[in-house]
């Protein structure tokens, strides 16, 4: 893998230019707010990790029953365990495990594991981070999920996204921040008051 698609704290070493947060995030960086300590794991490591161990062609086989275009939720739940125990069973290269390591040096002791744009899971720093990465992943595979993609037309294949990791303990600011061309964002930040997360205010 390239150093670029490896975790790495933010901002990560490469320009995102479309409407995510991770977009948002940097043009607050170069607008002069602060970020608070962050690491970044790239949609490149989510590709690799299902590409390495072959998850992608397992999980075709097991979703082979299920009528794609209007599937059935019942046959999505009962399949629900089985594909996240896929996703779960696997390991991280070990070079994305010393990245992501390397990353969260300096970070809390208790962190958010969350795709941009969305909420995530808490977590110590560590091994505790590792798991809940491949956990967020597992996630997409919850018959819930899974059955609101098939709908949208979609497909199996999750809507990979960068995850962000940063301090578990964030605090709303009262107004909402605006960004150049961005909509209105809900801003959250850490104790010292460094912005760490934007959302959305019509999400």
């Amino acid at each position: 893998m390239e150093r670029s698609d490896l975790p790495a704290r933010f901002p990560p070493p490469y320009a995102v230019e479309d409407d995510s947060e991770l977009a948002w995030l940097q043009r607050a960086a170069r607008s002069g707010l602060t970020i608070a300590p962050m690491a970044v794991v790239p949609v490149a490591v989510e590709t690799t990790f299902y590409q390495f161990n072959n998850l992608p062609e397992q999980l075709r086989r097991l979703y082979g029953g299920v009528a794609t275009d209007d599937p059935d939720e019942d046959d999505l739940e009962e399949l629900e365990a089985e594909a996240m125990t896929l996703v779960l069973g696997h390991t991280l290269l070990d070079e994305v495990i010393e990245g992501l390591f390397e990353a969260l040096n300096g970070l809390p002791e208790r962190l958010l594991v969350r795709r941009a744009d969305a909420d995530g899971l808490s977590a110590g720093r560590g091994r505790e981070t590792l798991l809940a990465v491949k956990r967020v992943w597992a996630d997409d595979w919850r018959a819930d999920a899974l059955a609101g993609r098939l709908r949208e037309g979609h497909g199996l294949a999750p809507l990979a996204r960068p995850l962000l990791v940063h301090t578990a303990f964030l605090e709303r600011e009262p107004e909402p921040l605006w960004l150049d061309g961005s909509p209105a964002l809900l801003a959250y930040h850490d104790d010292e008051g460094r912005l760490a997360r934007l959302t959305r205010r019509d999400a």
